[in-house]
């Protein structure tokens, strides 16, 4: 079993970013979001976002729990590549990269990575967005949503990581 932590909204202050970057208050304050997606592609936009101040404590959380954890994380539609190079970065720059380079996957298609391939096991998503968490549970594996800047760290993710992880 792994467990696969979602990097924008769980570890990466990803709104808070955007908002930074277009300068307003709130992110739906954004006319047209996909138009500002797209102004972001090309850039180091994922190595400039803050962490959260629990992202800390899950890291370590997790790398207490064991060795199988890693990283499920989206790039931007249109910019795998550049997405996914400045988010290694990002996960290099804070020392948060897992022991097992192959646990860093960057993909749209996030429930691919629902179940072991070598032995069906369910693995762990931690991810803000309740359409992935639905898509990785209808795939076999275990959904857990979590938003770093609204649910509690303590009180609430890590008991279900603890109670979940074999």
């Amino acid at each position: 079993m792994t467990i696969y932590l979602d990097m924008d909204g769980v570890l990466a202050d990803f709104f808070g970013g955007i908002e930074k970057h277009f300068q307003v208050d709130h992110w739906k304050a954004i006319d047209n979001v996909e138009k500002a997606l797209d102004i972001l592609k090309g850039t180091d936009f994922f190595y400039q976002l803050k962490p959260f101040d629990t992202s800390y404590e899950l890291i370590r959380s997790v790398r207490n729990l064991g060795p199988n954890w890693g990283i499920c994380s989206s790039p931007l539609r249109g910019d795998n590549y550049n997405s996914a190079y400045w988010k290694r970065r990002w996960l290099e720059k804070y020392g948060w990269e897992p022991v097992k380079s192959q646990n860093i996957v960057f993909t749209a298609n996030k429930h691919k990575y629902a179940v072991s391939p070598i032995d069906g096991t369910p693995n762990i998503l931690v991810d803000d967005k309740p359409s992935n968490i639905a898509r990785w549970i209808e795939a076999g594996g275990i959904g857990i949503r979590y938003q770093a800047n609204q649910d509690d760290l303590n009180e609430y993710l890590l008991p279900l990581l603890e109670a979940n992880y074999r």
